[in-house]
């Protein structure tokens, strides 16, 4: 079965001829993807609304589809999950948004802490990374990618949360969200892990320290697996 390719984007759906003005996404479908006339795609509006469309022609930077079915995403996970995580070296943020972002985080809020090394983050690349993650992994939704904020910014937020993770290597094992809890918040630390304060600064706010057992993970490798286990965690 040959593969439909999916794109988010603030494009109208409905039925019948629809033209979207993108000249980034007509050359993505007719040059990279060397999508024809006639072959069928899907195309979601990034609140869960999606439609199945067939291409009918390309006009200079637009193209022209046919929408033949509406309809909502069903892939999203439920609930609701923010990940705090720490501006990392390199472009080891981008990779933890992107899987984040396929394992179904909600939203992704920048952090800098105590041992951040790396201080500037390009937020439109990240949004592009996460945008294309959602398209890959199939979801309805593009999470929110927030500017880089200091921790102390960041934690008078947490209490809109039901439940805040801060995985650290000290905590107790992860055993799951409680099951009244609809909201969480995963923190995760720099390259070089939470200082004492910031340890001490979030169990005066109620939040609980887990780990991810007795492996000591890189942090994008943390944020991938802390991310897969709350968001399951999770009810509707």
């Amino acid at each position: 079965m040959k593969k439909i390719h999916r794109f988010i984007g603030a494009w109208p759906l409905g039925l019948g001829t629809l033209r979207i003005d993108d000249g980034a996404l007509a050359h993505q479908l007719r040059t990279v993807l060397k999508l024809e006339a006639g072959e069928t795609i899907l195309i979601g509006d990034g609140s869960g609304r999606e439609a199945q469309c067939r291409i009918l022609r390309y006009d200079h930077d637009a193209v022209i589809v046919e929408g033949m079915s509406l309809g909502q995403n069903a892939n999203e996970l439920p609930g609701h999950t923010t990940l705090y995580c720490a501006v990392l070296k390199a472009d080891h943020f981008e990779l933890a948004a992107q899987k984040a972002t396929e394992v179904g985080i909600s939203e992704i809020v920048p952090i800098i802490t105590a041992r951040t090394v790396k201080l500037s983050l390009r937020r439109e690349r990240v949004e592009k990374v996460v945008r294309e993650a959602a398209e890959q992994a199939g979801r309805g939704l593009i999470p929110a990618v927030r500017d880089a904020i200091p921790l102390d910014h960041a934690l008078t937020e947490a209490s809109r949360n039901d439940v805040n993770f801060l995985f650290d290597p000290s905590g107790a094992p992860f055993a799951g969200a409680a099951k009244n809890v609809r909201r969480a918040g995963i923190w995760i630390g720099p390259e070089g892990g939470w200082d004492e304060r910031e340890l001490e600064r979030a169990g005066e706010l109620g939040m609980r320290t887990v780990s991810l057992g007795s492996l000591v993970f890189r942090a994008e490798t943390a944020v991938i697996v802390a991310t897969y286990l709350v968001a399951n965690s999770l009810k509707s």
